[in-house]
């Protein structure tokens, strides 16, 4: 797991790094008709990015840096409900995004999971109900809310930070 990723490189610790926004939406354009195709396969590859185990209540992954990371989200993406994606208002993806995650209930609120999502992309599996999705870039945190239903198409949502 510790190969060196081509299309970007760590920049620090904890600051987030650029991806070329045209590259991957590029291969997401490409690939999107393919999905259902690669929902079977999906099983077989479901531990292979950053996936949270000490967490019983939520399971997510993330990852999409490289091209074979993208692929191996696409692979298991009709796993999980909810979809988030970090990017700069410029239009460049960010990788080493602190997250949380807070389940909204009766007036009560509770953190169920948090981490570091390695790219772009994370995706969670969550029971249906209220969510408070946060995200950090550079000492600043954003948040949202999300309802997860019981079924359907996954809830999308997207962090775009201003940048430097």
């Amino acid at each position: 797991m510790n190969k060196p990723l081509p299309t970007f490189a760590l920049q620090a610790c904890c600051r987030p790094s650029p991806l070329s926004l045209q590259n991957v939406l590029l291969a997401i354009a490409v690939t999107l008709p393919c999905s259902p195709l690669l929902a079977a396969a999906a099983a077989d590859v479901v531990g292979t990015s950053t996936t949270s185990a000490s967490q019983s209540e939520v399971s997510w992954t993330s990852g999409g840096v490289s091209e074979e990371g993208r692929e191996e989200l696409r692979q298991v993406a009709s796993h999980y409900n909810v979809h988030v994606m970090f990017s700069e208002q410029r239009g460049s993806y960010l990788a080493g995004i602190p997250f949380s995650v807070v389940r909204l209930a009766q007036g009560k609120e509770r953190q169920i999971a948090s981490g570091v999502s390695e790219g772009p992309l994370l995706y969670l599996k969550l029971a249906p109900g209220a969510y408070r999705i946060a995200a950090e870039v550079d000492g600043v945190w954003q948040k949202q809310h999300v309802r997860v239903g019981a079924g359907g198409s996954p809830a999308r949502m997207s962090f775009v930070f201003r940048g430097k």
